[in-house]
C-alpha cells in the first residue's frame, strides 16, 4: 500500500499508549472539550506496564501532618544523585497529592484506614507516603480509567502501532502514522502526545509487558525529540527467579520496606549489612540489585542464580496491599511464602532516561508532548519506589491539558509524508533541554519498512541484541565490556539491514527501534566514566562531580554529503 493512501482519521489530540499516563492524559484532554483518539500496540490498558504494576503511588496527601512536599523532594534529590531536573521534581511533589485525589474522583479505590488513605513505607522514602490501590496491584486502577475513557467518548484504537509522528510544512507535529489490522492509518491532530514508555523487553529478563520494546523512544527520536540519561536502567532487585512459570514477576518494591522482611543468600545468611547496614532491605533499588548480583556472582546464590526472600515475620495484611500480584502469582504454583522462602533476582524494570520534556510535557518538537515513563528528568540516576505511577498521574494530567490547549490554537494542517534519513548527535550537556554541549556524531538509519515479514530473522537478531546489552549495560559495567558490546552490535548492522529489507511495517519498526535504542544505551554507558545510581562502572566505582551532566541524543536530517556514510 502507498503510505499517502492510508486510511484517514482526525482528532484534536492523539495519544500513544494506554497506561496510566496515556489514559489520564486522554481523559484530561477530553475534559477540556478536545476530541481525543488513543492508540495502543495491544489491548487497551492491558498492554501497558501500568497494568502489571504493584499499585503503589507515593505522594504527600495530608494524611501524615509531619510529611511535606519538601521532604519528598529531598528524598528524590538524594536518590537521583544530582541529576533530577529541579522544576520537574518540584512540580511533581507539589501535585502528587492532588493527582491522587483526582484519581479518587474518577472512581479509583485506594486502601483506607481510619476513614482516610492508608500510608505504607517504601524503600528510599523518609516517611510512609505510599498509597496502595485496593486489592493489591494496579488492575483496579487501570480498569476504572479504561471505563472512564470509554464513557468520555475517547476513541480507543487497540492493536495498532504508531510508526511515525507526522509533521506539517513548518516541522510541527500534526498527526500520527500507524499500522493496524486494516493496514496504514494516518491520524491528523492538533497535538500528539506520547505516553508509550517502557523498554524492558530489549533486555533478556524483565518484569515489563511483552510490548514494552522501547519503540516509543525511537518514535520520539525520529520525530526530533531529545533523549537523555539512557544509561540509567533500573533493575528491580526482587523479581521471582523460580519456578519458571512465574519468572520475572516482581514482588513489588514496597515489600522490601515492610518490617520483618529478610534477604538471605544460599547459605542462609542475611547479607544486606555488607551493602547498606543502615537501611538493610529497605535500601534503594540500585543498592539492592547490586547486592544481590554480588552475592550470586561471588558464589553465594542459589542454583537458579538468585537469593531467598523470607517474609514469614511480616504483617500479612500489609504485604497483601503492597504485593498482591506477587502473592496471587505464587499461589497459582502452590507456594506459601509465609511458610517457605522464595527465590528472587534482579531484572530490568524501569528506564530513568527518555524524552526531554518540560513540566507540561512539551518536547523540542512543537506540537509533540510526552508523559510517563517515556520521559526523563524526575528520577535522575535512580527512581524511588512508588514514584513511577505517581509520575504518570501528575504529568499525564499536565500533558493532557497542555496538549489540548495547543490543539485549540494549532488546528488541523496538511500532513507531510516524507521521512528523510537522519544523523544522531550525542551531546554532553548540563541541561539537555538546551542541548548545546560537546558534540559527538554517530550515524543511524531511519527507515520505514513496508514489505513482507521475516519474523524468524527478527527473533534471532533480537535475541543477539539482548545478549549484547547484558554484556555492556548490565547491573555492573566496565569500559572494556562496553567496547566489546559495541563491536558486536556494529557487526549486526548488515544483518539488520537485510532483515529490514523484507520486513513488514510493525516487525521492521520494532527491530529497528531495538537496534538503534540499544546502540544509544551502550554508547551512553561507555561515555559516562563514573558510577552513579543505577549506572555502576567497576572500573570507575566512584561518583565524579565532573559528571554532574547529562548525555543526550538528537536525530537531525542527514546532510547530502553524509548520505554515503549511512550504515
Amino acid at each position: 500500500m502507498v503510505i499517502t493512501e492510508a486510511a484517514r482519521a482526525s482528532a484534536d489530540v492523539v495519544v500513544v499508549g494506554s497506561g496510566l499516563a496515556g489514559l489520564l492524559a486522554a481523559i484530561t484532554a477530553r475534559e477540556t472539550g478536545a476530541t481525543v483518539t488513543l492508540v495502543a500496540q495491544g489491548e487497551i490498558g492491558k498492554s501497558a506496564n501500568s497494568w502489571l504494576a504493584s499499585g503503589g503511588l507515593a505522594a504527600v496527601t495530608g494524611v501524615d501532618p509531619e510529611d511535606t512536599p519538601e521532604l519528598h523532594l529531598q528524598d528524590i534529590r538524594r536518590t537521583a544523585r544530582g541529576l533530577a531536573f529541579d522544576d520537574i521534581a518540584r512540580t511533581f511533589v507539589a501535585e502528587a497529592g492532588p493527582a491522587i485525589r483526582k484519581l479518587e474522583s474518577l472512581g479509583v479505590a485506594f486502601h483506607r484506614k481510619d476513614g482516610d488513605l492508608a500510608l505504607y513505607p517504601a524503600p528510599g522514602h523518609s516517611r510512609a507516603r505510599s498509597v496502595r490501590c485496593e486489592g493489591g496491584g494496579a488492575v483496579g486502577l487501570m480498569t476504572t480509567l479504561i471505563e472512564r475513557a470509554a464513557e468520555a467518548g475517547i476513541r480507543l484504537v487497540g492493536h495498532t502501532t504508531a510508526i511515525e509522528v507526522l509533521k506539517d510544512a513548518e516541522g510541527a507535529a500534526a498527526g500520527l502514522l500507524c499500522h493496524g489490522p486494516d493496514g496504514w492509518l494516518a491520524i491528523e491532530a492538533g497535538a500528539v502526545l506520547l505516553a508509550c514508555g517502557g523498554m524492558g523487553r530489549i533486555f533478556p529478563v524483565t518484569s515489563n509487558h511483552d510490548l514494552a520494546d522501547g519503540s516509543g523512544y525511537y518514535l520520539a527520536l525520529k520525530a526530533g525529540a531529545v533523549l537523555t540519561d539512557l544509561e540509567f536502567v533500573q533493575f528491580t532487585p526482587t523479581s521471582l527467579a523460580w519456578p519458571p512459570q512465574v519468572r520475572g514477576t516482581s514482588t513489588g518494591g514496597g515489600l522490601m520496606a515492610q518490617p520483618g522482611v529478610k534477604l538471605l543468600n544460599a547459605r542462609g545468611e542475611r547479607f544486606m549489612h555488607r551493602y547498606d547496614p543502615e537501611r538493610m532491605e529497605a535500601a534503594t533499588r540500585d543498592v539492592l540489585s547490586r547486592a544481590i548480583f554480588r552475592e550470586v556472582s561471588e558464589g553465594r546464590g542459589t542454583e537458579h542464580g538468585a537469593v531467598w526472600v523470607d517474609i514469614s515475620e511480616t504483617d500479612r495484611e500489609a504485604v497483601a496491599q503492597v504485593s498482591g500480584r506477587f502473592l496471587r502469582a505464587i499461589a497459582k504454583v502452590g507456594i506459601d511464602p509465609y511458610r517457605e522462602r522464595v527465590e528472587v533476582a534482579p531484572d530490568v524494570h524501569f528506564a530513568m532516561g527518555g524524552v526531554v520534556a518540560d513540566i507540561d510535557g512539551r518536547t523540542a518538537v512543537p506540537g509533540l508532548f510526552a508523559a510517563g515513563e517515556i520521559t526523563a528528568g524526575l528520577h535522575g540516576a535512580t527512581r524511588l519506589n512508588s514514584n513511577g505511577l505517581t509520575e504518570a498521574a501528575v504529568f499525564g494530567i499536565r500533558a493532557g491539558r497542555s496538549a489540548a490547549d495547543h490543539a485549540r490554537t494549532a488546528g488541523p494542517r496538511p500532513l507531510r509524508f516524507d521521512f528523510p534519513p537522519r544523523m544522531v548527535r550525542c551531546l554532553i550537556a548540563e541541561d539537555p533541554r538546551r542541548p548545546n554541549g560537546r558534540p559527538r556524531s554517530d550515524m543511524i538509519g531511519i527507515r520505514l519498512p513496508g514489505g513482507a515479514a521475516a519474523a524468524r530473522d527478527h527473533a534471532a537478531l533480537k535475541a543477539e541484541i539482548r545478549a549484547i546489552l547484558v554484556e555492556g549495560a548490565g547491573i555492573e559495567r566496565t569500559g572494556a565490556a562496553v567496547e566489546r558490546a559495541l563491536a558486536r552490535h556494529a557487526a549486526l548492522a548488515p544483518l539488520v539491514e537485510a532483515a529490514l529489507a523484507g520486513a513488514g511495517p510493525v516487525e521492521g519498526f520494532s527491530l529497528d527501534a531495538m537496534y538503534v535504542l540499544s546502540r544509544l544505551i551502550l554508547q551512553a554507558s561507555g561515555t559516562r566514566t563514573e558510577s552513579r545510581g543505577a549506572h555502576y562502572r567497576i572500573d570507575c566505582p566512584d561518583q565524579d562531580s565532573g559528571w554532574d551532566r547529562h548525555i543526550a541524543f538528537l536525530a537531525e536530517p542527514l546532510a547530502a554529503q553524509d548520505e554515503g556514510r549511512r550504515p
